[in-house]
């Protein structure tokens, strides 16, 4: 595939060459996979995309209008995500090749990684071998 730069407007299907694909950032962490697309609208022009969109909530008003409120209310009873989409502007796509979408942000700094800081708090710091500094430090 082109680099992102070089494609032209009609290169680009957004279906098929965007969601779902993995999206990694700017060291190739793993951070998800692209659930939506946010489309602005323009008079007498095409839309054009203005960003993309990573989270449950988004994943399934795509499978079905009625799992959102199920996904949303999990998420906000175990509370763990403050937000329900992290949206992510498409001037930060700095690469899209058919393997994944690359994002000039750092994934630690994102809440795409909530989830394993909640984790890393709540669990494995609760290991007495993760407390301790694992099975290797004796």
């Amino acid at each position: 595939m082109k680099a992102l730069k070089d494609l032209v407007d009609d290169d680009l299907e957004l279906a098929r060459d965007v969601l779902d694909k993995q999206v990694v950032d700017c060291e190739e962490t793993k951070m998800g996979r692209v659930d939506g697309l946010l489309l602005e609208l323009r008079d007498g022009k095409p839309p054009r995309v203005h960003s993309i969109e990573m989270g449950g909530v988004v994943l399934a008003r795509r499978v079905h209008p009625g799992l959102v409120r199920v996904v949303d209310w999990f998420r906000r009873r175990f509370n763990v995500r403050q937000t329900a989409v992290y949206s992510v502007p498409w001037s930060e796509v700095e690469e899209l090749n058919r393997h994944h979408a690359k994002l000039d942000v750092a994934a630690l700094d994102t809440p795409a990684f909530d989830w394993e800081r909640w984790l890393r708090d709540h669990v494995i710091a609760h290991v007495p071998a993760a407390a301790k500094g694992g099975a290797d430090s004796e």
